[in-house]
């Protein structure tokens, strides 16, 4: 069970199945047609294009993308533009980029640090004395913009190595399968505010006209969607202020270098 199925489930035990079947069957559907599965309903039409949407807006997974092997269309002297093929992003699309590094950030900060022998701490402590004194290496430029589906322009460099990687973030997986075990039930949550915003959207109007016009007394249907009137509000504020900080704590990358900050780690 993936975290989107999770949060099916939870809103057919909360929402009444009358109301589901309401508002996500549509009564005018031929008889030819195929029919209409509520779960899929709920997922295409309020769950992909808007519960993960904003989730990627305030969320995302961030990564270190290898642009080894792609060609640079240069646009001028110091710009770069790279198209990167979505078998790199993991499927995905990029949301935004952050930085690119010119020097691995998987490789080890120097020889003795990767053999573990052959360099003894005195000669550690001797060479980085020597390099504080020489000039900062540039290993990374923040001059890098999304400028397309997965194309990202590089800016004041004249040339960039072969070995160049990307940091950025793509979006979140189509099931929100990196989503914790014990992060479903706030997104579950998120999921339920959103659909009922969407039943009061759509019926909160309708009801009083069918009251006005025809004369029929909604009862107890009324009464429970008109419930769902600050739906959009909690909606909001969930996404907002337990969310936004859930998402942050599954993106394993952007969390670990936070803590490493944060506490001063050097690796």
């Amino acid at each position: 069970m993936n975290a989107i199925q999770k949060a099916i489930d939870d809103i057919k035990f909360i929402i009444p199945r009358t109301i589901l079947e309401t508002v996500f069957i549509k009564r005018e559907l031929a008889w030819r047609n195929t029919p209409v599965n509520i779960d899929n309903q709920m997922i295409i039409e309020v769950i992909r294009p808007r519960v993960l949407v904003d989730c990627n807006l305030v969320g995302g997974s961030e990564v270190l993308i290898s642009l080894a092997g792609l060609n640079a269309e240069r646009t001028n002297q110091y710009t770069s533009v790279y198209r990167i093929p979505k078998e790199r992003t993991q499927g995905r699309s990029i949301i935004s980029v952050l930085n690119v590094t010119y020097a691995d950030p998987y490789a080890a900060d120097n020889i003795g640090m990767a053999t573990g022998c052959g360099v003894s701490s005195m000669m550690t402590a001797a060479q980085g004395m020597l390099d504080s004194q020489g000039a900062i290496p540039l290993v990374s430029s923040a001059s890098v913009q999304l400028i397309g589906e997965n194309v990202v322009m590089v800016r004041d460099t004249s040339m960039l190595p072969a070995n160049v990687y990307l940091r950025c973030v793509i979006a979140h997986d189509d099931n929100m399968n990196h989503l914790q075990l014990r992060s479903y039930k706030p997104f579950s949550k998120l999921c339920e505010y959103a659909v009922k915003a969407f039943i009061f959207n759509e019926y909160a109007i309708k009801m009083d006209q069918g009251e006005l016009y025809g004369g029929q007394q909604l009862g107890r249907f009324k009464e429970i969607v008109d419930g769902y009137a600050d739906a959009e509000e909690l909606y909001q504020t969930h996404l907002r202020d337990k969310m936004q900080k859930i998402l942050f704590m599954n993106d394993r990358e952007t969390y670990h270098r936070f803590m490493k900050g944060f506490v001063g780690a050097n690796h």
